[in-house]
């Protein structure tokens, strides 16, 4: 299992929120927006997906990442005014950044055993050489025009894709 790195005694602090921290939909749904995108073209009946490599790739990281950043998201603000309404809240999430590795590395310990082991039961895979290979994908593709050569992993990236969208889903109706 990864150690968690101490991203949050950087630059970037993370906010105060009000309240629990936990798995939060709203990122999620985020999340599973940009998987579907990518399975209408991935599931399409004569396409080519050479043609379309760079929006699968940048699509399927980026369902990625905002699984892993709903895994621990809150809300700054919030809370309830003098006459009892609900005020406005900022949903976020504890976790920053691009690189997969780093986003999953800056999650607390307890919650990223549960998105291992749940990765596992629901892919059949090991989430580390997934997350290794693909963790700068998104970056790589979203601007593919800078990049010299390079190579991703189609199937990959999509196995990562779905399952931390199912592991994070688990995660968070675990303890409801």
């Amino acid at each position: 299992m990864s150690k968690r790195k101490d991203s949050r005694s950087s630059t970037r602090h993370a906010p105060q929120f009000s309240g629990l921290i936990r798995p939060n939909g709203r990122i999620w749904v985020s999340a599973e927006q940009f998987y579907r995108a990518a399975e209408q073209i991935w599931t399409t009946e004569g396409v080519d997906l050479n043609t379309f490599v760079f929006p699968l790739i940048v699509n399927y990281a980026l369902c990625a990442e905002l699984s892993l950043k709903a895994a621990e998201g809150g809300a700054v603000g919030g809370g309830l005014t003098p006459d009892g309404l609900v005020k406005a809240a900022k949903i976020m999430s504890t976790a920053h950044g691009h690189n997969l590795s780093d986003v999953f590395a800056s999650l607390e310990l307890p919650t990223q055993a549960a998105i291992e082991s749940a990765f596992l039961a629901m892919s059949g895979e090991q989430l580390a050489p997934l997350l290794t290979k693909c963790s700068n994908y998104f970056i790589q593709a979203r601007y593919a025009y800078e990049q010299i050569g390079g190579s991703y992993d189609l199937t990959g990236v999509r196995t990562l894709a779905k399952g931390l969208l199912d592991a994070i889903k688990a995660f968070g109706t675990k303890n409801l």
